[in-house]
């Protein structure tokens, strides 16, 4: 297998299928559903590993318990509700001949006015803990070399999982690509809560990086 895509879902069995369908042969898939309000599990037949958590813990957590399963030493995550372009797995699976750690950025001309803003805050807080910049913290494609992703000893168990892995792979010297990607939205981003969730945690980490 060339590498384990792993992808976190929660209410997204209208799309999950689609996404499926789009990646190519010999690779492992792992699909955590967390707690979602019909078993997405049941769909998918012989297409994925299905891992179904009884109540809905967070894509941190589902991201990391997918990772623990994978058999590949190539990682790879992207979202289930088909906003991001299955077919890119390639570009990542290869990036890591030569790096420890890929992410995706959106073109900001892809990006609604909104999440365009929480992304730029997301870069300068990043900015302000590690010193490295990035054009985007925040996109839910990316990919590692599952030693090196364990060794950052994430903790994270909700969206503040994209802030933290930026921060931990920057402090720990990851060599890291970037790669664009396409992206096309259909769906509202995260609610108010989770949003707050996100902010503070960045505060915190940039709070923490100069006391």
């Amino acid at each position: 297998m060339k590498a384990s895509v792993i992808i976190p879902v929660y209410n997204e069995s209208g799309s999950i299928m689609d996404v499926l369908k789009k990646i190519g042969k010999n690779y492992e898939i792992i699909v955590v559903d967390d707690g979602s309000d019909r078993n997405v599990c049941s769909s998918l037949g012989r297409r994925a590993k299905c891992i179904r958590l009884g109540k809905n813990t967070g894509k941190g957590y589902a991201c990391r318990l997918g990772a623990m399963h994978a058999k590949c030493e190539k990682i790879v995550f992207i979202d289930g509700d088909s906003q991001l372009d299955p077919c890119q797995i390639p570009e990542f699976v290869s990036a890591l001949d030569s790096c420890d750690m890929a992410v995706g950025f959106r073109r900001r001309g892809d990006i609604p006015f909104q999440r365009m803003l929480s992304n730029m805050f997301a870069v300068i807080m990043v900015f302000l803990s590690t010193g490295r910049t990035y054009r985007d913290v925040l996109c839910g494609f990316r990919a590692f070399r599952k030693r090196k992703f364990f060794e950052l000893h994430l903790r994270s168990n909700r969206y503040e999982f994209e802030t933290e892995t930026m921060i931990k792979a920057a402090k720990s010297g990851l060599r890291i690509a970037q790669i664009s990607v396409r992206v096309e939205y259909k769906r509202r981003g995260m609610g108010i809560k989770e949003s707050l969730r996100v902010v503070l945690y960045q505060i915190k980490e940039v709070i923490r990086s100069y006391v």
